[in-house]
């Protein structure tokens, strides 16, 4: 099942869907909370309270803590914009959306090249698996068993040295034949 353009998910089971939690109403400065992000409600206070907010590295996986999860055919609203364009990949700012996790619950992150669309937009390249500062990885160096982590800005990398937990491991990594190795499908299961 697909969420967005990077994201779905390939298995459901002890998937846990927590309630539903608010989008920050303005932008962050990442931008929207992208689909399949890790996000989690640790650190909240006062107004934040209730507000999903990305997750770091440095976090480790628990009970609060997530992927974001909004499915835009049943929560379609005049309020979206052109930003939120179709294929529909962030959480609309304000908007109520859920976290989901569980055990061995699996899912997919793509990383897609730009595409041209028949009336002439272009959809920019996006990578879910990327380096802290949002560029795509080389795929290939990754291997089953690997551990990702949120990388702050929606997407995940690699566990590193410094890190304990991660929030996923890696089960298989799909480049295209002819594609450049930073495009391509993981697919990995949850930890928690």
């Amino acid at each position: 099942m697909s969420y967005g353009r990077n994201f779905g998910m390939r298995s459901f089971e002890n998937v846990v869907r927590d309630g539903r939690f608010r989008a920050p109403a303005t932008e962050p400065g990442s931008g929207p909370i992208p689909l399949g992000a890790g996000v989690t409600m640790r650190g909240q206070t006062g107004a934040d309270l209730g507000y999903l907010r990305l997750a770091t590295a440095a976090e480790a996986p628990g009970q609060d803590c997530g992927v974001a999860v909004f499915e835009h055919i049943q929560n379609k609203s005049d309020e979206l914009t052109l930003s939120y364009d179709s294929p529909y990949d962030r959480v609309p700012l304000g908007q109520y959306t859920q976290m989901m996790h569980g055990p061995g619950a699996k899912v997919w992150f793509a990383n897609t090249a730009a595409k041209t669309l028949y009336d002439g937009r272009v959809r920019a390249a996006k990578s879910m698996i990327a380096t802290d500062a949002g560029a795509a990885v080389d795929l290939t160096t990754l291997a089953p068993g690997d551990a990702l982590v949120p990388n702050g800005l929606g997407g995940w990398r690699e566990l590193g040295v410094e890190e304990v937990d991660g929030w996923f491991t890696v089960e298989q990594i799909v480049v295209p034949n002819g594609a450049a190795p930073t495009v391509g499908v993981v697919e990995a299961r949850f930890t928690f």
